[in-house]
């Protein structure tokens, strides 16, 4: 696997390469030797076959010169010595005919046998020949055994052998023609090492790239196949043909490796800056009162993920196919969003209302300041997105009321008995109404207060007080999906003084049929009339008083929270108890100097004996 990429690495030195050079030529002087004595054994081994078969042929002319006469003949002749006085000279003729037959057929059997055991020598003489043949030829291919094949495959055989690379072998771009595997693997070796610090595959998406390189991938390389392969070229027998001079022939790579798990690794590195969540669609409160629209829905998008498993194969595939600098681009796959539009429109439907009623009268400042405060606190939170699972705090969103981020003053409690003017004073009233409205919703409440004093725009028990000193109002989204709160205030029409301030509540619906209502019961009402309390002041005339703190009544208040189903009471739920203590009025009587004949009397002095204000009349 060749990589133009790469260098040759360094190359071998000058006294290595003399060396080699020696070695080369020893070697072709062994080899021409060896080959001169197969040579003359071929020779000596054909000199001896032909002597052998001229030693046949002269067996064969000589006859039987060498062969005994057989005995069988000769004892089938006695009977015919022991009866010849008895014959004549016919019989003679007859008996001397015999013989000469015999004697002619006895010569054919000689002659025969003598063939078949000069055959039979033949035969011996041509397997010896045969078998020194072979030793030779065995001889021959021990003696150059270079010449073939049979290279060894493991690694502490190639790094044993004697053998040396032919002419033209490169090893990762290291020419290593004549050197022994052994020679050769400081410089392969390095040229390995130096491949893999030129490692730099990168992952590229939009305009950003991430690099890694050898040890992020886990790689290493094994040189055992190269070495085989590098010494087997040039070496083939007959039966398989190398073509030396192609191109690219002779040069030979390492087996390099990889971790699968570290390209996986080296991937969910990527994961924070690749992937994107889906962008779900979602509905936007519309603050504007003059829309007829409570919502904009935005539609969402779509979102991606790194597949590290597919991503891992492709950077696979550059280092299979030698791409060692591949550039690779994520796969990326889409994440859609869970919902749809129509999704969000079906879980975002109107759930309650609460209204409450103030009165500001035009030439009254403190209540056009008042006003003004609830004003800005319903413009605050009107519109807001509670998610699911989070609280929303009142003080939190309102933030402090103080002069310098523009709160007016207006009445608001003080000391739990009397009511002074103060920065904000007023904006208990939407916390009591969006608390009213969130029961209206069944919604989970965490904090939640009374006040001191029980207020007049709201049923005792069912008021919820705040306090940018601490006293706060807190509730959780426990649904599933975003809550919204919107407030308004408007004034009654056909009046010029009385307003309201109404808050909505828009989230997850309700079951179907199902409604909730807050309401509250006075266990006890407690008198305090008959507490007041006098003290001497003498700033004021003689003969009148005034009336600092104005009684309060008492009371113990339970809150109940009663589910509807299709307009029947079907459970009612006791929220809580609150107790308020009340107070008496507080009167300053005057001991000072008496007012002269025609003097006015001051604003807020009445004469010495005026009862209190009733408490019915508090504002």
């Amino acid at each position: 696997m060749a990589n133009n990429t790469y260098g040759s690495g360094p190359q071998l030195p000058s006294y290595m390469k003399k060396q080699a050079k020696a070695n080369i030529d020893a070697s072709a002087a062994r080899k021409q030797k060896e080959t001169e004595t197969a040579k003359k054994t071929a020779s000596s081994a054909s000199r001896s076959r032909a002597a052998a078969a001229g030693t046949a042929r002269r067996s064969t002319a000589a006859g039987t010169t060498s062969v005994k006469p057989a005995s069988r003949p000769a004892q089938k002749a006695a009977p015919a010595q022991r009866s010849a006085p008895r014959t004549n000279a016919a019989t003679s003729k007859k008996t001397a005919a015999a013989k000469k037959t015999q004697s002619s057929s006895s010569k054919s059997r000689k002659r025969k046998t003598k063939k078949k055991m000069n055959t039979k020598r033949l035969m011996q003489v041509l397997g010896i020949a045969a078998a020194g043949l072979v030793a030779v030829v065995g001889l021959v291919w021990f003696m150059n055994r270079d010449t073939v094949g049979n290279v060894p495959t493991d690694i502490e055989g190639i790094m044993n052998t004697k053998k040396t690379f032919r002419d033209g072998v490169k090893l990762i771009g290291v020419d290593v023609s004549g050197m022994t595997p052994e020679e050769a693997t400081g410089l392969v070796k390095y040229a390995a090492e130096k491949k893999l610090e030129k490692v730099a595959v990168s992952v590229a998406l939009d305009d950003a790239t991430w690099t890694f390189g050898a040890k992020d991938l886990g790689m290493s390389y094994d040189l055992t196949d190269m070495f085989a392969d590098g010494l087997a070229f040039g070496r083939s027998d007959d039966s398989e043909v190398q073509d030396v001079f192609a191109a690219g022939a002779g040069e030979f790579d390492a087996k390099y490796t990889w971790d699968r798990s570290a390209i996986e690794f080296a991937l969910t590195q990527l994961e924070l800056s690749i992937n994107k969540e889906a962008t779900q669609p979602y509905a936007e409160p519309i603050a504007d009162w003059a829309s007829e629209e409570r919502f904009n829905y935005i539609a969402g998008e779509e979102g991606r993920a790194l597949n590290v498993a597919a991503t891992a194969d492709d950077i696979e595939y550059a280092l299979r196919t030698g791409d060692f600098t591949a550039t690779v681009e994520p796969v990326i796959n889409a994440v859609l969003p869970e919902l749809t539009i129509e999704d969000v429109k079906l879980h975002t439907q109107y759930i309650a209302e609460y209204t409450t009623k103030f009165s500001a009268a035009r030439d009254d400042e403190i209540k056009q300041n008042r006003l003004f405060n609830i004003q800005k606190a319903a413009d605050i939170i009107n519109a807001n997105t509670i998610l699911p699972g989070t609280e929303w705090s009142f003080n939190t969103v309102v933030g402090p009321r103080t002069y310098e981020l523009g709160w007016k003053g207006a009445n608001g409690i003080s000391g739990g008995k009397e009511y002074t003017v103060q920065a904000g004073g007023g904006i208990c009233q939407p916390s009591t109404t969006l608390y009213n409205a969130l029961l209206g919703a069944n919604a989970e409440i965490v904090d939640r207060r009374a006040h001191s004093i029980p207020s007049d725009y709201v049923d005792v028990g069912l008021d919820a007080t705040v306090d940018t000193r601490g006293i706060d109002f807190v509730f959780r989204n426990n649904t599933e999906y975003p809550m919204y709160i919107f407030a308004r205030v408007q004034r009654v029409e056909g009046s010029s003084s009385r307003h309201t301030i109404t808050v909505y509540v828009y989230g997850e619906p309700l079951p179907e049929g199902v409604t909730y209502k807050s309401r509250s019961d006075i266990i006890e009402v407690m008198d305090r009339s008959a507490e007041t309390i006098y003290t001497e002041d003498p700033t004021i005339p003689t003969g009148y008083q005034k009336e600092t703190v104005v009684q309060h009544e008492g009371y113990i208040a339970e809150a109940y929270l009663d589910k509807y189903v299709n307009g029947e009471l079907a459970e009612s739920k006791l929220l809580y108890q609150d107790k308020y203590k009340g107070n008496p009025a507080e009167i300053s009587i005057g001991t000072g100097p008496a007012l002269k004949a025609g003097e006015p009397v001051p604003e807020g002095l009445v004469p010495v004996g005026t009862p209190p204000t009733p408490a019915s009349s508090r504002a």
